[in-house]
């Protein structure tokens, strides 16, 4: 029987241990293998072939599904399991659609992860294909929903990436980039040339649809014909009765207050500055309301805050908590604040600094995923202090 090596990444050195000395117990033909970060993983994978990383989420540097996008891009054959201790819907979406197996909450069993080891070295597997003078996309589909397999289509097109979700052979969840649901699964069927990825075993993030395979071919088959019937009506259009002038009139009136709407939609999207849509990924966190950035003197910059919040004052107030913070971190010798948090009743408020001159103020509601916060104002502040140019 072939060896199989499994890479535990986690920068806490006692999961390391833990994991690596008791893994393997009862599973035949299985190598350990450790990396403290996702760089060190990375560098493991590139040199020795490896059948399954399980990592954790946060890590300093590269976070847990940061590793994860960089394996389905250049690994795409290697399976991931993902742990963490700060478990979110939000975490568990993203790694699902990224293509991860297996979704842990920390403290774990051991037996149970032994248990889904071993159930992924033997049933999970990725196949790569392509959507263009080989397999075509909808054989995959078809052959999914025949063996009824519970199982995942991973597309990689251009600039879009999406997944259609099958369990028990029926398509229970798709996403294509900005759409969900029936319209991403129609949009992807109609997708030519693109890289895919069949990966069987893995369980879907969430149930938004169930639907038979041939029940989506179906209905695709005649919006296709509809479609074709519109573009010949619109080639060969037959003779209009005349309408009534009131008709004519209230049909004007319609069109124009439909064209003020959409104007009036484009307006409010143009009118958000640069850091606010920027800002909007934060509010776009469950549980965020407000997103401040404030300058060192206590002017607000900008913001995104939730109504009858006095973000002007937030500004005003915080920056003398984010200097207390400062300078506790220097008399102590700790170096330069990376973030700071403050715990009330209804829930954290969290200080970032952004470049020399600015910071971050961001308000939650309780039992926000704080993970999610701090992944967020890594990503993130960079970017605000690029756009800002302090």
């Amino acid at each position: 029987m072939t060896m199989k090596r499994v890479l535990i990444v986690d920068d806490e050195e006692d999961m390391l241990w833990m994991l690596q000395r008791n893994l393997d117990n009862g599973i035949p033909n299985i190598e350990t293998i450790t990396a403290q970060s996702g760089i060190e993983a990375l560098d493991v994978l590139e040199q020795t072939e490896i059948s399954l990383v399980i990592t954790d989420i946060n890590m300093p540097g590269m976070s847990g599904l940061e590793l994860l996008t960089e394996i389905s891009n250049r690994f795409s054959g290697t399976n991931v399991i993902i742990m963490t201790a700060y478990p979110s819907n939000a975490f568990e979406n993203t790694a699902k659609k990224e293509g991860a197996v297996q979704f842990i909450e920390k403290p774990f069993d051991i037996n149970e992860m032994r248990r889904i080891v071993e159930e992924t070295l033997q049933s999970h597997s990725k196949e790569n294909l392509q959507a263009s003078g080989g397999i075509a996309i909808l054989d995959i589909i078809q052959f999914n929903g025949l063996a009824k397999s519970t199982s995942a289509i991973k597309i990689i097109d251009t600039d879009r990436e999406g997944m259609i979700f099958f369990k028990d052979g029926i398509v229970v969840h798709s996403i294509f980039g900005d759409l969900t649901e029936e319209s991403a699964f129609f949009e992807i069927i109609e997708t030519q040339g693109a890289e895919l990825q069949n990966i069987n075993g893995i369980e879907p993030p969430v149930v938004s649809m169930r639907r038979t395979v041939e029940s989506l071919l179906l209905e695709a088959a005649v919006m296709k014909d509809e479609q074709k019937d519109t573009e010949t009506d619109s080639i060969t259009p037959a003779p209009a009765a005349e309408k009534p002038a009131a008709t004519m009139v209230e049909e004007t009136n319609e069109s124009i207050n439909t064209e003020d709407a959409q104007q009036k939609e484009s307006t409010e999207d143009d009118d958000m500055t640069e850091i606010q849509k920027i800002l909007a990924e934060f509010t776009n966190i469950d549980g965020v309301h407000t997103a401040c950035l404030v300058g060192r003197d206590g002017f607000l910059l900008d913001s995104l805050a939730r109504t009858g919040i006095d973000a002007e004052m937030i500004g005003a107030i915080a920056s003398s908590g984010f200097g207390s913070a400062e300078s506790m971190g220097n008399q102590l010798g700790q170096g330069d604040l990376n973030m700071t948090m403050l715990e009330y009743n209804e829930g954290p408020v969290l200080f970032a600094p952004v470049g020399e001159e600015a910071f971050l103020v961001i308000v939650a509601d309780k039992d926000t995923n704080l993970g999610w916060i701090r992944i967020a104002i890594k990503k993130n502040s960079a970017k605000i202090a690029n756009v800002a140019a302090f």
